[in-house]
């Protein structure tokens, strides 16, 4: 058997640990702190859903192996949460000290005559409303509880004991801002008004103890589409609500006899996860606490002017036409992708536009463009992934208002997803791709480490045109020939084999071959495998691996992990040093599901002067020295140093770009290394 900590659940729940490392490190500012509290605590919610559901659906087939994985799953869960009470702690008692308070119930008693009028006038006009207390009867079946809603399970002491449940709303706001500027939770405001809710029973004294359920969020999508795909999709979102539980999370205080009611009717069995946790939970919600104050939180980090997009103001595409350009956001501005489209939508010499959109904002100015560009008359083609978990909702009823604008939507290659990240303008003289490693989402671009290239480079934009050829076809249920790419990889048809020759030649070389790979999942097991032979003839390689990894050390691979206040999410594909090398940047990581069951395009660049920018923040990355984490054989996540000083990448990074941006043209390189 591997190692454990090779297998992807473990993998992802050491990944989860780096998050919340992230929460008690005192080198960050305590709001950023609470932030990823809040980032961890959304991140398990998540893995409960998706992962601990996946390994408990494999028990149930009979992998019986996979208990023990479970049962190790859930002991690390446990310490994390424990750790996650003890860094919550932390980070309130310094905030208090920095004079933001978080009251409870019991402190608002103190101040009862201070606050009291204020928030019974609050609760009776924002909060009474929306409660709907459910009382318990045995006559009457026990409600059906929703996949990551906060609840309260309520007991009255009394003759008779009585108990119930009442659901705190979300649409609530979650912190509510008191006069005297201290914060307190809703739910403390609930508690505090429980009398208020449940006056008419007869009770000696009441209590209110959170808990939460987590639900298997894995849709049984079938392959009959015949009655369409957005309509199944409706059809199988509602599974997940129904979905079996994967982990209860619990009030420690909460009386024995309320527990074992809650455990018995959601039917918690011993494949679930029990955890016995703090008086407060969806505390995803932290991301968004109130911060009127800039002293506590991360310095602004602004966009860097791009070396030529914001020297002077020209026409995006005319720009495209002369040079290949790279954007690589947050550090440089994903506006300029939005003026891209802005420009396209109105441009009489553009005729047709085609995307793939997997994840776009809410408010959607990608999407906006695209319904402009419609109807401004240009052919509007977007293939819209309606399996983007947990954006399935968002994403048909964003195909819904292309479709109404004029646009012709797909809907993919099913089973497959289409996770690329694509973009093809048609004009009557010209042809432009945008082939990005993340997706077109304005908000994420703000949080998210991607990069885009930009060309009119004919041997990208005519490949390109074949992958929008080909979800086209697909989309319509022809019988397609598998097409042939010579630029671009394009999974499930090349990209394996072209990855592998390329590793191959570097394995040839012994130890003057080099290998990096900055990705976020690094398990397909080939090509673990490939790379360790690879490794022992002598070619020497550098990993940047955000999330799951499943190698184990090498003397020649140096692997690390970074975590800062930005998401790395970039994928980079680097094969050799010097005129032969071969730099790719892609969509996809290196899982078996995204070489060989999804459509990804990695993209090379031909351009050396932005070949060169890529290998300068490559070296910065693989030497950060302040917030990198070694990938050992145990996933321990000690940090390469941990000191008050060192190279930390994405500030440094930033700094690079800021040179790029206000020196001239030729950037000195940085990359000798590579």
């Amino acid at each position: 058997m591997r190692n454990v900590h090779q297998i992807r659940e473990v993998s992802t729940l050491s990944f989860n640990e780096r998050v919340l490392q992230e929460a008690e490190d005192r080198r960050n500012p305590p709001m950023e702190r609470l932030k990823f509290l809040g980032i961890f605590s959304s991140n398990m919610d998540e893995f409960f859903k998706v992962r601990v559901a996946s390994v408990q659906r494999r028990i149930e087939l009979g992998h019986s192996g996979m208990q023990d994985v479970l049962e190790i799953l859930a002991h690390k869960a446990r310490e994390l949460d424990e750790r996650f009470r003890a860094a919550y702690g932390d980070i309130t008692s310094v905030l208090a000290a920095q004079g933001i308070r978080i009251l409870n119930e019991h402190d608002i008693e103190h101040c009862a005559r201070e606050m009291g009028p204020w928030l019974g006038d609050y609760f009776r006009e924002n909060v009474l409303p929306s409660l709907v207390p459910i009382i318990l009867r045995k006559s009457q079946p026990f409600p059906q509880l929703t996949d990551g809603a906060l609840y309260f399970g309520v007991k009255m002491w009394g003759d008779p004991v009585r108990y119930a449940i009442l659901e705190i709303p979300s649409e609530l706001p979650r912190f509510v801002e008191l006069p005297n500027g201290a914060i307190m939770y809703v739910d403390d405001l609930i508690r505090h008004s429980l009398n208020e809710v449940f006056y008419i029973f007869d009770y000696e004294r009441i209590g209110a103890y959170e808990f939460k359920i987590s639900r298997d969020a894995q849709l049984d999508i079938d392959n009959d589409f015949s009655e369409g795909h957005v309509r199944k999709m409706e059809r199988v979102l509602k599974q997940r609500k129904a979905g079996r539980p994967t982990r209860l999370v619990h009030d420690a205080t909460m009386p024995m006899e309320l527990l074992q009611l809650l455990r018995e009717k959601l039917k918690i069995t011993e494949y679930d996860t029990l955890i016995a946790g703090a008086r407060y939970h969806n505390m995803k919600d932290l991301m968004g606490f109130p911060n009127r104050r800039g002293d506590v939180s991360f310095e602004e980090m602004e966009p860097a002017p791009h070396p030529v997009l914001d020297r002077g103001r020209r026409p995006m595409m005319k720009i495209i036409q002369e040079q290949d350009l790279l954007l690589t956001y947050p550090y440089q501005s994903f506006d300029n992708v939005i003026r891209l489209l802005r420009e396209a939508a109105i441009d009489p010499e553009v005729e047709e536009i085609k995307m793939t959109l997997y994840r776009v904002a809410r408010r959607s100015q990608v999407v906006n463009a695209l319904i402009n560009a419609a109807r401004n008359g240009k052919k509007v083609f977007a293939s819209i992934e309606l399996q983007a978990r947990f954006d399935e909702k968002n994403n048909i009823k964003i195909s819904e208002v292309l479709t109404e604008s004029g646009a012709t939507v797909v809907y993919g290659v099913p089973p497959m997803k289409v996770h690329c990240k694509l973009l093809l303008i048609k004009g009557k003289r010209t042809r432009l791709a945008g082939l990005s490693t993340g997706n077109y989402n304005e908000a994420t671009a703000r949080q998210y480490v991607d990069t885009a290239l930009l060309t009119s480079d004919k041997r990208l934009t005519d490949e390109v045109d074949l992958v929008f050829d080909y979800l086209d076809a697909a989309s319509k249920m022809r019988a397609v020939t598998a097409p042939r790419f010579k630029h671009l990889l394009v999974s499930p048809f090349n990209t394996r084999k072209v990855f592998l020759k390329l590793l191959n030649r570097e394995k040839k070389k012994g130890k003057r071959g080099y290998v990096f790979l900055k990705v976020n999942h690094l398990t397909d097991e080939k090509i673990t495998d490939r790379l360790r032979e690879a490794a022992d003839a002598g070619v020497k390689m550098d990993f940047v691996v955000r999330t799951t990894y499943a190698m184990l050390p090498h003397p020649n691979i140096r692997a690390i992990s970074i975590l800062d206040r930005f998401l790395e999410h970039q994928r980079i594909y680097l094969f050799g040093r010097g005129e032969d090398r071969a730099v790719y940047m892609s969509s996809a990581d290196l899982m078996e599901r995204n070489i060989d069951w999804r459509v990804e395009v990695a993209f090379p660049i031909f351009d050396p002067r932005l070949q060169q920018e890529i290998l300068d923040t490559c070296e910065i990355q693989i030497n950060d020295s302040y917030k990198a984490r070694i990938l050992d054989e145990i996933q321990s996540n000690q940090y390469v140093n941990f000191g008050p000083d060192g190279q930390r990448t994405q500030y440094a990074t930033h700094a690079y770009y800021q040179r790029l941006g206000t020196e001239a043209p030729a950037v000195p390189t940085t990359a000798e290394g590579i």
